[in-house]
């Protein structure tokens, strides 16, 4: 399923706000990461040609690090200050929550404070449509797993459930033209309990009439390269009354083909709108001279002929790839390299603390979430302090989805399909039980009467004396410590000891589920656990790291198998797996370093010779026992 969050100026959003504590530090420290890095003051030619243009269709092809959101930025305030446009007439789409947040604030600070903002809409196209079409209950993915499971011919096998509902969302956005098994059903039982699923969001809002709206005069779609079929007919949809369509993105950085996005986005949009302007940023202000030498040799493999991108930073070190026996090789030479690199714990001991990085500089990143956990481990095991983006495998664990389920009836008592599920995975009530709860549901936001209409039905006791206990609790703590409430009266294990990691990003209870209902891969993070002044190294997979930049990337795993990512089901798409690759070596902007801990990738040789190259020195295993798969 497609997710994402919104930020409308004048309205609570989701990004988050925080008291610096040790803890919050690592946040802290880690954010200005995702801001991209600004080009010299003004605009470049083609920056400038792009915020100006005329035409009533703009498509910008910006590589990376071309200035892209200064760009979009610049574009929003031209429309205002030039009297184009009001606040209000205005809609930006971006990809993720963190993009809305960003650009937010950049707005903000650019046109003066939030009042000359107010009444602009910012965010994803899930969170734009929630706004358009009429307030139902929302369902998470654990919610619309469970209704599955009840459905009259549904697999005992939770992995067939799961394939089940995949191939619902695939048929939902037009990635497949087989109606699947169990549709109608499904869609039946959303309806019976006033639901819908993230799927739905788009295609109602499709259905919506919005020639009168003038939030949609000027329509700006950010990371265009990535949205997919259905998002494409909401462009469409959205921009077919308004005065001005502003697209920008990168055909060279199109990675989610697997959801239906198309790297010919722009070519589509030119046949359907002939009209179109195209205009190219080719000047890079991210990433040192060799580190684009790298990441142009890889690209230029792909179809699509000569691509232009000019470095304006200075020479930094060469590029590197570093090769082991095994992912814990690799591991531990990732964790000495970074303790080298800040002098660990101890800034004092590095070879040269004038110049030694803070652990926010630093980022490591991976194709796969399995691969992290290694990484992660490998770390900790230095004392090395980590942050964790992407949605990890936790998530996916009963004991996490009926917590998190609980939550989300606290907060809405009239999400019926969250009670039940909570009911079902983390009390062990069977359906007559379940339905009988769901009578009492009214009563949840009077916990008092709630016990007390329960307590007749003994197995619904230990639930309706959570709901007295925790309820009130909901709009008092934040989310991490609701967690640990819970934990002393339901038991904890490893999954909910990391959604306790998770719940450390967030301030608030609503903004925790939001963020897991909605989250796109990147918006999700989980602390390590430890907190520390200097921050943290991020861990992510490189789909989670697009848009982000850092002053020294560790490119891990690319080795055979692992980039291009081979899959019993399915071939691997080697132009998007070496789009991807170039995605991660474009987030580096002083220091790379590509490590394999096997036999390496195929793209490896399609690197310059000017990489340097190197074996990661012999050491004693750091783990033992049986291997994960990657896959």
């Amino acid at each position: 399923m497609l997710a994402g969050q919104m930020m409308m100026a004048g309205l609570p959003g989701v990004p988050l706000v925080r008291k610096r504590t040790a803890k919050a530090a690592v946040q802290e420290e880690t954010a200005p990461e995702a801001i991209e890095t600004k080009a010299p003051a003004g605009l470049n030619p083609a920056q400038d040609a792009a915020v100006h243009a005329e035409a009533p269709a703009v498509a910008v092809i910006a590589g990376p690090g071309t200035g892209k959101t200064k760009t979009l930025v610049e574009r929003i305030a031209h429309l205002i200050e030039s009297g184009l446009a009001k606040p209000a007439e205005i809609t930006a789409v971006t990809f993720t929550n963190q993009a809305a947040a960003e650009m937010q604030a950049r707005l903000e600070a650019r046109l003066g404070g939030k009042k000359a903002v107010k009444g602009m809409t910012i965010g994803t196209f899930h969170a734009i449509c929630l706004n358009l079409i009429e307030k139902k209950v929302l369902l998470g993915r654990s919610e619309a797993m469970e209704i599955v499971k009840k459905l009259p011919g549904a697999p005992a096998d939770r992995a067939a459930r799961s394939d089940i509902l995949e191939s619902i969302s695939r048929y939902k956005n037009g990635l497949c033209a087989e109606k699947p098994p169990l549709l109608d059903g499904y869609n039946a039982a959303l309806e019976s309990i006033g639901a819908r699923d993230l799927d739905d969001i788009l295609l109602e809002a499709l259905k919506t009439d919005v020639s009168g709206m003038p939030m949609f005069r000027h329509l700006l779609v950010d990371e265009f390269q990535d949205i997919n079929a259905i998002q494409h007919r909401l462009v469409a949809h959205f921009s077919e009354n308004g005065r001005s369509l502003f697209v920008i993105g990168d055909p060279d950085q199109s990675i989610y083909g697997f959801r239906g996005a198309n790297a010919g986005c722009f070519d589509a949009l030119k046949a359907a709108r002939p009209d179109l302007e195209i205009i190219r940023l080719t000047e890079n202000y991210r990433s040192a001279p060799a580190i684009l030498e790298a990441a142009m040799h890889v690209i230029r493999n792909n179809p699509g002929g000569e691509r232009t991108l000019s470095p304006n930073r200075p020479e930094g070190p060469a590029v590197r790839i570093v090769t082991g026996d095994s992912p814990y090789d690799e591991g531990g030479f990732i964790a000495r390299e970074i303790a080298k690199m800040t002098g660990g714990m101890d800034m004092n001991s590095a070879v040269n603390t004038e110049n030694a990085r803070a652990f926010s500089d630093i980022a490591v990143l991976c194709r796969t979430r399995r691969q992290l956990s290694v990484i992660e481990t490998c770390l900790k095991r230095e004392d090395i302090p980590c942050i964790i983006t992407g949605r990890e495998d936790y998530l996916d664990a009963d004991s996490v989805r009926g917590l998190v389920a609980f939550m989300k009836n606290l907060v809405d008592p009239g999400d019926t399909a969250a009670l039940r599920t909570c009911l079902s995975l983390s009390f062990g009530l069977d359906d007559m039980d379940i339905d009988r709860a769901a009578g009492l549901a009214p009563l949840i936001a009077q916990p008092e009467k709630l016990t007390e209409a329960a307590g007749i039905m003994g197995p619904l006791s230990a639930w309706a004396a959570m709901v007295l206990e925790c309820a009130p609790l909901v709009k008092k703590v934040k989310p991490a410590k609701f967690i640990e409430t819970w934990e002393k009266r339901m038991g904890s294990d490893e999954s909910i000891r990391l959604l306790k990691g998770a719940a450390m990003m967030y301030a608030a209870i609503p903004d925790m589920l939001n963020g897991l209902t909605l989250g796109q891969e990147g918006d999700l993070s989980r602390s390590s656990g430890k907190g520390y002044a200097s921050g943290a190294v991020r861990l992510m997979t490189l789909h989670a790291a697009k848009g982000l930049e850092f002053p020294a990337v560790f490119l891990s795993g690319v080795e055979k198998g692992c980039l291009p990512l081979e899959r019993k089901q399915a071939n691997a798409d080697i132009e998007e797996e070496r789009r991807l690759f170039f995605v991660g070596l474009t987030r580096a902007k002083e220091e790379l370093i590509i490590t394999a801990g096997g036999e390496k990738s195929i793209f490896i040789d399609e690197l310059p010779a000017s990489v340097h190259r190197a074996a990661i020195p012999a050491s004693k295993p750091i783990l033992t026992g049986t291997q994960l798969s990657f896959f």
